[in-house]
């Protein structure tokens, strides 16, 4: 960003947390968690996904961000750190930090320095912290894949079932029929969609998924522990 665009972004004019809300927003619609760090390393905000990962790899520790996992811990806070004293020019590590988790795959963590010029418009924020869930699977509604591929809602939910890795016993069984009759649907599925197995199937669907609004009790979530943090930092 050229000194003519910084002072164009600084000019903006908007209300409190709304251009933040809309970048965390952008990041959430890709599944990734989102992370506001103000010069003190505390967290300003966060989105859906990013609140899903608190207790899930990540934890608050009053308003500052860490990591359950104690050598995770010392590397995230470390980075940070290096992040914060960064010079303006400077660009930080480009590689993506792990977070291991006791039963699941790591989260991964990529630390952005955000330049002067824009933190105004992002409520003074100095780090945006991006997390990415590998075990994290979202599938697009139902609805969606009946517009989309003519599937009938029974076809579009053993779509989504088989697309998360359920297997054919599991959806029957919580559809009261038999293993068979979920084939006959699959098939159909797979045939409609043109896919040929489950690992085509589960990656048109989580491509699909991009295009999901995210969950109201996540965003009431995440409203919930930014308000608390904002709170907190005032004290």
């Amino acid at each position: 960003m050229d000194e003519q665009d910084c002072r164009d972004v600084s000019r903006i004019r908007t209300e409190r947390f709304a251009v933040a809300a809309h970048v965390l927003h952008i990041i959430g619609l890709v599944q990734c968690g989102g992370f506001l760090l103000d010069p003190r390393r505390r967290v300003l905000s966060l989105n859906r996904v990013g609140a899903d990962c608190l207790g899930n790899g990540l934890m608050l520790r009053g308003s500052r961000l860490g990591a359950t996992d104690r050598e995770s811990n010392a590397r995230l806070q470390g980075a940070i750190e290096l992040a914060m004293n960064l010079t303006e020019n400077a660009s930080g590590p480009t590689s993506w930090l792990e977070v291991h988790r006791e039963v699941s795959a790591a989260l991964l963590i990529r630390i952005l320095r955000l330049q002067e010029c824009i933190r105004p418009v992002l409520n003074g924020a100095s780090l945006l912290l991006v997390a990415f869930d590998p075990e994290v699977r979202r599938a697009p509604p139902a609805d969606l894949l009946t517009r989309m591929f003519a599937l009938t809602p029974t076809e579009a939910e053993v779509a989504i079932g088989i697309s998360c890795g359920r297997r054919v016993a599991e959806i029957a069984a919580d559809r009261g029929v038999k293993a068979q009759t979920v084939r006959t649907y699959s098939k159909m599925v797979f045939a409609k969609t043109r896919t040929r197995s489950q690992v085509e199937l589960a990656a048109l669907l989580t491509r699909l998924a991009f295009a999901a609004p995210p969950g109201e009790a996540g965003i009431e979530q995440a409203r919930a522990l930014t308000d608390s943090l904002v709170c907190s930092s005032r004290r």
